[in-house]
């Protein structure tokens, strides 16, 4: 009787169904973010009145209200590291993951700074936490636990 041998890279890999639901979950948001983005600059402009719920820091509040465009670069840094990390995931790199890690901490950080209208936020960030740690670890124990 021999024992099993580690997979080599001719073998047929099973897809991780965690990561690969985390990569289009991802782009999805990434994609929807291209939304917020657009429509600050139409509130800038002029072309569309405030569209967003009354955030909690009356500070935000009046900022929103009076220069828009001040939340393009904060939309645009979650928007592109959304859909970047989701495309990373989507191929199947490790930078993707860890960019994808990075993000929806950043997400969970700054949600309650753009309540409510993050709420929703948090609760994908809570998703794609799962995805990406069941995805990452799956099946591994703790050290010194039972298999």
């Amino acid at each position: 009787m021999s024992l099993p041998s580690e997979p080599t890279a001719t073998d047929s890999v099973r897809p991780n169904r965690s990561i690969f639901w985390a990569a289009i979950l991802l782009i999805i948001y990434g994609v929807i973010e291209t939304g917020d983005c657009l429509t600050v600059i139409a509130m800038q402009l002029g072309l569309v009145g405030n569209v967003y719920p009354t955030f909690v820091f009356p500070g935000l509040q009046h900022l929103m209200d009076a220069q828009p465009i001040w939340f393009l670069p904060p939309f645009l840094f979650f928007t592109l590291l959304h859909f970047w990390s989701g495309v990373g995931l989507w191929r199947n790199r490790l930078w993707g993951w860890w960019m994808a890690i990075f993000v929806t901490a950043a997400v969970i950080i700054f949600t309650p700074f753009l309540l409510p209208m993050s709420g929703g936020d948090m609760l994908v960030a809570i998703v794609l936490i799962g995805l990406l740690l069941i995805g990452r670890f799956g099946r591994q124990t703790l050290p010194g636990g039972a298999p």
